[in-house]
Protein backbone atom coordinates (compact mmCIF):
# COMPACT_ATOMS: atom_id res chain seq x y z
CA UNK A 1 0.00 0.00 0.00
CA UNK A 2 1.37 3.40 -0.99
CA UNK A 3 2.12 5.85 1.82
CA UNK A 4 2.53 9.67 1.58
CA UNK A 5 5.40 9.42 4.03
CA UNK A 6 7.24 7.14 1.56
CA UNK A 7 6.87 9.73 -1.20
CA UNK A 8 8.16 12.44 1.10
CA UNK A 9 11.16 10.34 2.08
CA UNK A 10 11.91 9.83 -1.61
CA UNK A 11 11.69 13.59 -2.25
CA UNK A 12 14.00 14.22 0.74
CA UNK A 13 16.49 11.75 -0.72
CA UNK A 14 16.40 13.50 -4.09
CA UNK A 15 16.86 16.90 -2.38
CA UNK A 16 19.84 15.54 -0.46
CA UNK A 17 21.51 15.03 -3.84
CA UNK A 18 20.06 18.15 -5.49
CA UNK A 19 21.20 20.75 -2.95
CA UNK A 20 24.89 19.75 -2.98
CA UNK A 21 24.76 19.89 -6.78
CA UNK A 22 23.14 23.35 -6.58
CA UNK A 23 25.88 24.51 -4.21
CA UNK A 24 28.54 23.12 -6.54
CA UNK A 25 26.88 24.92 -9.48
CA UNK A 26 26.85 28.24 -7.55
CA UNK A 27 30.56 27.89 -6.79
CA UNK A 28 31.23 27.56 -10.52
CA UNK A 29 28.87 30.48 -11.26
CA UNK A 30 30.96 32.74 -8.99
CA UNK A 31 34.11 31.64 -10.79
CA UNK A 32 32.39 32.68 -14.03
CA UNK A 33 31.61 36.06 -12.42
CA UNK A 34 35.29 36.60 -11.64
CA UNK A 35 36.17 35.69 -15.23
CA UNK A 36 33.60 38.17 -16.61
CA UNK A 37 34.67 40.93 -14.23
CA UNK A 38 38.32 40.60 -15.29
CA UNK A 39 37.27 40.97 -18.93
CA UNK A 40 34.52 43.59 -18.41
CA UNK A 41 31.87 41.23 -19.81
CA UNK A 42 28.09 41.53 -19.37
CA UNK A 43 26.43 39.16 -16.88
CA UNK A 44 23.70 38.06 -19.28
CA UNK A 45 24.89 35.94 -22.20
CA UNK A 46 21.59 35.31 -23.99
CA UNK A 47 22.89 32.75 -26.51
CA UNK A 48 24.49 30.72 -23.73
CA UNK A 49 21.27 30.66 -21.68
CA UNK A 50 19.30 29.38 -24.68
CA UNK A 51 21.81 26.54 -25.03
CA UNK A 52 21.39 25.65 -21.34
CA UNK A 53 17.59 25.49 -21.73
CA UNK A 54 17.78 23.37 -24.87
CA UNK A 55 20.17 20.92 -23.20
CA UNK A 56 17.91 20.63 -20.16
CA UNK A 57 14.92 19.70 -22.33
CA UNK A 58 17.00 17.26 -24.41
CA UNK A 59 18.04 15.36 -21.25
CA UNK A 60 14.46 14.64 -20.21
CA UNK A 61 13.21 11.07 -20.49
CA UNK A 62 9.64 12.38 -20.44
CA UNK A 63 9.28 15.32 -22.90
CA UNK A 64 5.99 16.18 -21.21
CA UNK A 65 8.07 17.98 -18.55
CA UNK A 66 9.70 20.33 -21.11
CA UNK A 67 7.86 23.49 -20.02
CA UNK A 68 8.50 22.75 -16.32
CA UNK A 69 12.17 22.01 -17.01
CA UNK A 70 12.57 25.36 -18.77
CA UNK A 71 10.93 27.20 -15.87
CA UNK A 72 13.15 25.36 -13.39
CA UNK A 73 16.35 26.18 -15.27
CA UNK A 74 15.23 29.79 -15.82
CA UNK A 75 14.82 30.14 -12.05
CA UNK A 76 18.26 28.62 -11.45
CA UNK A 77 19.84 30.97 -14.01
CA UNK A 78 18.06 34.01 -12.50
CA UNK A 79 19.59 33.11 -9.12
CA UNK A 80 22.96 32.67 -10.84
CA UNK A 81 22.70 36.09 -12.56
CA UNK A 82 21.92 37.78 -9.25
CA UNK A 83 24.93 36.14 -7.62
CA UNK A 84 27.18 37.19 -10.50
CA UNK A 85 25.92 40.76 -10.35
CA UNK A 86 26.54 40.82 -6.61
CA UNK A 87 30.16 39.76 -7.17
CA UNK A 88 30.77 41.91 -10.25
CA UNK A 89 28.92 45.02 -9.12
CA UNK A 90 29.86 45.08 -5.44
CA UNK A 91 32.02 48.15 -5.92
CA UNK A 92 30.44 50.45 -8.46
CA UNK A 93 32.73 53.02 -10.13
CA UNK A 94 32.30 56.45 -8.59
CA UNK A 95 33.05 59.88 -9.99
CA UNK A 96 35.34 62.22 -8.13
CA UNK A 97 33.56 65.31 -6.84
CA UNK A 98 32.95 67.84 -8.26
CA UNK A 99 32.18 66.92 -11.88
CA UNK A 100 34.99 68.52 -13.85
CA UNK A 101 36.13 68.41 -17.47
CA UNK A 102 34.81 69.02 -20.96
CA UNK A 103 31.09 68.57 -21.67
CA UNK A 104 29.41 67.58 -24.93
CA UNK A 105 25.83 68.45 -25.74
CA UNK A 106 23.30 67.68 -28.43
CA UNK A 107 22.61 70.40 -31.00
CA UNK A 108 24.38 73.62 -31.81
CA UNK A 109 25.32 76.76 -29.87
CA UNK A 110 22.10 78.38 -28.76
CA UNK A 111 20.23 75.09 -28.31
CA UNK A 112 18.13 74.20 -25.30
CA UNK A 113 20.67 71.46 -24.52
CA UNK A 114 23.40 74.09 -24.30
CA UNK A 115 21.18 76.13 -21.97
CA UNK A 116 20.70 73.05 -19.75
CA UNK A 117 24.47 72.51 -19.77
CA UNK A 118 25.09 76.13 -18.74
CA UNK A 119 22.50 75.88 -15.97
CA UNK A 120 24.03 72.68 -14.61
CA UNK A 121 27.77 73.28 -15.07
CA UNK A 122 27.97 77.08 -15.45
CA UNK A 123 28.33 79.34 -18.49
CA UNK A 124 32.13 79.09 -18.47
CA UNK A 125 32.37 75.29 -18.74
CA UNK A 126 34.35 74.08 -21.77
CA UNK A 127 31.89 72.50 -24.18
CA UNK A 128 31.51 70.96 -27.59
CA UNK A 129 28.42 70.63 -29.79
CA UNK A 130 27.36 67.24 -31.20
CA UNK A 131 25.16 67.05 -34.29
CA UNK A 132 23.33 63.81 -33.37
CA UNK A 133 22.28 62.14 -30.13
CA UNK A 134 24.66 59.24 -30.67
CA UNK A 135 27.57 61.63 -31.29
CA UNK A 136 27.39 62.55 -27.60
CA UNK A 137 27.72 58.88 -26.61
CA UNK A 138 30.57 58.15 -29.01
CA UNK A 139 32.46 61.29 -27.94
CA UNK A 140 32.19 60.15 -24.32
CA UNK A 141 33.26 56.64 -25.29
CA UNK A 142 36.28 57.92 -27.21
CA UNK A 143 37.43 60.25 -24.42
CA UNK A 144 36.75 63.44 -26.37
CA UNK A 145 34.45 64.69 -23.58
CA UNK A 146 34.04 63.90 -19.89
CA UNK A 147 30.25 64.30 -19.69
CA UNK A 148 27.32 64.60 -22.06
CA UNK A 149 24.03 66.50 -21.88
CA UNK A 150 20.96 65.26 -23.77
CA UNK A 151 17.18 65.74 -23.62
CA UNK A 152 15.29 62.63 -22.52
CA UNK A 153 11.66 63.68 -22.11
CA UNK A 154 9.30 66.58 -22.64
CA UNK A 155 6.24 67.34 -20.55
CA UNK A 156 4.09 67.82 -23.66
CA UNK A 157 5.40 65.25 -26.16
CA UNK A 158 6.74 62.54 -23.85
CA UNK A 159 9.88 60.43 -24.00
CA UNK A 160 12.64 61.02 -26.52
CA UNK A 161 12.86 57.37 -27.49
CA UNK A 162 16.15 57.52 -29.36
CA UNK A 163 17.97 58.64 -26.21
CA UNK A 164 16.41 55.77 -24.24
CA UNK A 165 17.59 53.32 -26.90
CA UNK A 166 21.12 54.72 -26.74
CA UNK A 167 21.14 54.50 -22.94
CA UNK A 168 20.29 50.84 -23.32
CA UNK A 169 23.17 50.28 -25.74
CA UNK A 170 26.06 52.13 -24.04
CA UNK A 171 27.46 51.40 -20.60
CA UNK A 172 27.37 54.94 -19.22
CA UNK A 173 25.66 56.30 -16.11
CA UNK A 174 23.23 59.16 -15.56
CA UNK A 175 25.04 61.44 -13.08
CA UNK A 176 22.68 64.42 -13.06
CA UNK A 177 19.56 66.00 -14.48
CA UNK A 178 18.25 69.48 -15.25
CA UNK A 179 14.65 70.49 -15.94
CA UNK A 180 14.27 73.46 -18.25
CA UNK A 181 11.15 75.47 -19.01
CA UNK A 182 10.91 75.53 -22.80
CA UNK A 183 9.60 78.57 -24.64
CA UNK A 184 9.47 77.99 -28.40
CA UNK A 185 9.63 81.09 -30.60
CA UNK A 186 9.11 81.69 -34.30
CA UNK A 187 12.25 83.52 -35.40
CA UNK A 188 13.41 84.98 -38.72
CA UNK A 189 15.70 87.49 -40.39
CA UNK A 190 15.12 91.23 -40.12
CA UNK A 191 11.93 92.17 -41.92
CA UNK A 192 10.36 88.71 -41.75
CA UNK A 193 6.72 88.61 -40.62
CA UNK A 194 3.91 86.09 -40.38
CA UNK A 195 2.88 87.22 -43.86
CA UNK A 196 6.31 86.63 -45.46
CA UNK A 197 6.95 83.17 -44.00
CA UNK A 198 6.47 80.19 -46.31
CA UNK A 199 8.64 77.50 -44.65
CA UNK A 200 9.40 76.71 -41.00
CA UNK A 201 12.46 74.73 -39.89
CA UNK A 202 12.96 73.05 -36.52
CA UNK A 203 13.72 69.81 -34.75
CA UNK A 204 10.71 67.47 -34.75
CA UNK A 205 10.23 68.22 -31.05
CA UNK A 206 10.05 71.96 -31.74
CA UNK A 207 7.44 71.43 -34.45
CA UNK A 208 5.43 69.03 -32.31
CA UNK A 209 5.50 71.26 -29.25
CA UNK A 210 4.20 74.17 -31.40
CA UNK A 211 1.62 72.19 -33.37
CA UNK A 212 -1.39 74.30 -32.35
CA UNK A 213 0.27 77.47 -33.58
CA UNK A 214 1.30 75.80 -36.84
CA UNK A 215 -2.25 74.58 -37.50
CA UNK A 216 -3.25 78.24 -37.78
CA UNK A 217 -0.85 78.56 -40.75
CA UNK A 218 -1.68 75.60 -43.00
CA UNK A 219 0.12 77.09 -45.99
CA UNK A 220 3.55 76.87 -44.36
CA UNK A 221 5.90 74.02 -45.23
CA UNK A 222 7.19 72.30 -42.08
CA UNK A 223 10.77 71.08 -42.47
CA UNK A 224 12.34 68.81 -39.85
CA UNK A 225 15.98 69.76 -39.21
CA UNK A 226 18.80 68.55 -36.93
CA UNK A 227 17.98 70.80 -33.96
CA UNK A 228 16.22 74.03 -33.06
CA UNK A 229 19.52 75.91 -32.92
CA UNK A 230 20.74 74.46 -36.24
CA UNK A 231 17.43 75.58 -37.75
CA UNK A 232 18.00 79.11 -36.48
CA UNK A 233 21.51 79.11 -37.93
CA UNK A 234 20.19 77.88 -41.30
CA UNK A 235 17.58 80.65 -41.47
CA UNK A 236 20.16 83.28 -40.50
CA UNK A 237 22.56 82.08 -43.19
CA UNK A 238 19.83 82.15 -45.82
CA UNK A 239 18.91 85.80 -45.28
CA UNK A 240 15.50 84.83 -46.66
CA UNK A 241 12.36 86.35 -45.05
CA UNK A 242 10.25 83.48 -46.38
CA UNK A 243 12.14 81.07 -44.07
CA UNK A 244 11.63 80.93 -40.30
CA UNK A 245 12.74 78.68 -37.47
CA UNK A 246 11.23 77.51 -34.21
CA UNK A 247 13.96 77.99 -31.66
CA UNK A 248 14.95 79.50 -28.32
CA UNK A 249 15.41 83.17 -27.53
CA UNK A 250 19.06 82.28 -26.85
CA UNK A 251 19.48 80.95 -30.41
CA UNK A 252 17.74 83.98 -31.93
CA UNK A 253 20.11 86.36 -30.13
CA UNK A 254 23.18 84.29 -31.04
CA UNK A 255 22.39 84.19 -34.77
CA UNK A 256 21.05 87.73 -35.08
CA UNK A 257 17.43 86.78 -35.70
CA UNK A 258 14.27 88.57 -34.67
CA UNK A 259 11.40 86.98 -32.79
CA UNK A 260 8.36 87.03 -35.08
CA UNK A 261 6.02 85.27 -32.60
CA UNK A 262 7.07 84.57 -29.00
CA UNK A 263 6.08 81.64 -26.78
CA UNK A 264 4.24 79.59 -29.41
CA UNK A 265 4.50 76.30 -27.49
CA UNK A 266 1.24 74.41 -26.96
CA UNK A 267 1.45 74.49 -23.16
CA UNK A 268 2.64 77.27 -20.89
CA UNK A 269 3.95 74.49 -18.63
CA UNK A 270 6.14 73.09 -21.42
CA UNK A 271 9.36 71.69 -19.93
CA UNK A 272 12.12 69.31 -20.96
CA UNK A 273 14.16 67.06 -18.71
CA UNK A 274 17.83 66.79 -19.66
CA UNK A 275 20.23 64.15 -18.35
CA UNK A 276 23.95 64.38 -17.72
CA UNK A 277 25.81 61.16 -18.57
CA UNK A 278 29.27 60.07 -17.44
CA UNK A 279 31.51 57.04 -17.29
CA UNK A 280 30.91 56.33 -13.59
CA UNK A 281 28.31 56.92 -10.91
CA UNK A 282 28.07 60.36 -9.34
CA UNK A 283 29.27 60.98 -5.76
CA UNK A 284 27.19 59.91 -2.77
CA UNK A 285 24.11 61.89 -1.79
CA UNK A 286 21.91 61.02 -4.77
CA UNK A 287 18.15 60.88 -4.20
CA UNK A 288 17.02 59.39 -7.52
CA UNK A 289 17.88 56.10 -9.24
CA UNK A 290 17.40 54.94 -12.85
CA UNK A 291 17.62 51.37 -14.10
CA UNK A 292 16.81 49.22 -17.14
CA UNK A 293 15.89 45.56 -17.56
CA UNK A 294 13.86 43.13 -19.64
CA UNK A 295 11.55 40.33 -18.53
CA UNK A 296 10.35 36.97 -19.78
CA UNK A 297 7.07 37.33 -21.66
CA UNK A 298 5.01 35.50 -19.06
CA UNK A 299 1.90 36.40 -17.07
CA UNK A 300 2.63 38.35 -13.89
CA UNK A 301 6.34 39.07 -14.46
CA UNK A 302 5.93 42.86 -14.61
CA UNK A 303 3.56 42.91 -11.64
CA UNK A 304 5.91 40.76 -9.56
CA UNK A 305 8.76 43.13 -10.41
CA UNK A 306 6.94 46.37 -9.61
CA UNK A 307 5.45 45.10 -6.36
CA UNK A 308 8.93 45.22 -4.78
CA UNK A 309 8.66 49.02 -4.79
CA UNK A 310 5.33 48.95 -2.95
CA UNK A 311 6.61 46.34 -0.50
CA UNK A 312 9.51 48.63 0.45
CA UNK A 313 7.44 51.85 0.19
CA UNK A 314 9.73 53.25 -2.53
CA UNK A 315 8.18 55.90 -4.79
CA UNK A 316 8.36 54.82 -8.45
CA UNK A 317 8.18 58.07 -10.46
CA UNK A 318 8.47 56.87 -14.06
CA UNK A 319 8.31 53.72 -16.17
CA UNK A 320 9.04 53.63 -19.89
CA UNK A 321 9.12 50.62 -22.22
CA UNK A 322 10.96 50.25 -25.52
CA UNK A 323 10.81 47.30 -27.96
CA UNK A 324 13.88 45.10 -28.29
CA UNK A 325 14.44 44.90 -32.08
CA UNK A 326 16.10 41.50 -32.09
CA UNK A 327 13.30 39.87 -30.03
CA UNK A 328 9.75 39.89 -31.36
CA UNK A 329 7.25 41.41 -28.87
CA UNK A 330 9.89 41.79 -26.18
CA UNK A 331 10.49 45.04 -24.33
CA UNK A 332 13.14 46.76 -22.26
CA UNK A 333 11.81 48.70 -19.27
CA UNK A 334 13.32 51.93 -17.96
CA UNK A 335 12.45 52.96 -14.40
CA UNK A 336 13.12 56.06 -12.31
CA UNK A 337 12.47 55.99 -8.57
CA UNK A 338 13.29 58.02 -5.47
CA UNK A 339 15.95 56.81 -3.07
CA UNK A 340 19.62 56.62 -2.17
CA UNK A 341 21.44 53.81 -3.96
CA UNK A 342 23.50 53.22 -0.80
CA UNK A 343 20.43 52.66 1.41
CA UNK A 344 19.38 49.17 2.50
CA UNK A 345 15.91 49.49 0.93
CA UNK A 346 17.24 50.55 -2.48
CA UNK A 347 19.96 47.93 -2.49
CA UNK A 348 17.32 45.40 -1.52
CA UNK A 349 14.94 46.33 -4.34
CA UNK A 350 17.80 46.31 -6.87
CA UNK A 351 18.81 42.82 -5.74
CA UNK A 352 15.20 41.58 -5.93
CA UNK A 353 14.65 42.99 -9.42
CA UNK A 354 17.97 41.76 -10.79
CA UNK A 355 17.23 38.24 -9.56
CA UNK A 356 14.15 37.96 -11.75
CA UNK A 357 15.08 40.22 -14.66
CA UNK A 358 17.22 39.92 -17.76
CA UNK A 359 19.64 42.56 -19.11
CA UNK A 360 19.53 44.32 -15.74
CA UNK A 361 21.51 47.58 -15.65
CA UNK A 362 21.81 50.32 -13.06
CA UNK A 363 21.65 53.41 -15.30
CA UNK A 364 22.39 56.03 -12.70
CA UNK A 365 22.10 57.48 -9.22
CA UNK A 366 21.94 61.26 -9.03
CA UNK A 367 20.35 64.31 -7.43
CA UNK A 368 16.85 65.07 -8.70
CA UNK A 369 16.20 68.52 -10.15
CA UNK A 370 12.81 69.09 -8.55
CA UNK A 371 10.50 71.88 -9.67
Amino acid sequence: MEDLADYRREIDEIDSQLIPLFERRMDVVREVARFKKARNMQVLQRDRERVVLDKAVARLQDPGYAAEAERFMNAVMAISRAAQRRDIGGALPREASPLTGKVGYYGAPGSFSEQALADYFGEDRERTACAEFEDVFTALRDGEIDYGVLPIENSSTGAITRVYDLLGGYGFFIVGERRLRIHQNLVGVAGATLDTVRAVYSHEQGLEQSSRFLVEHPGWEQAVFHSTAESARLVAASGDPTKAAIASERAAALYGLEIIAPAIENSRHNATRFIVIGRALAPAGADKVSLAFSLDNESGTLYNTLRHFADRRINLVKIESRPIPEELWSYRFYLDFEGDVDSDDVRGVLAEISAGAKDFRLLGAYRSDRD
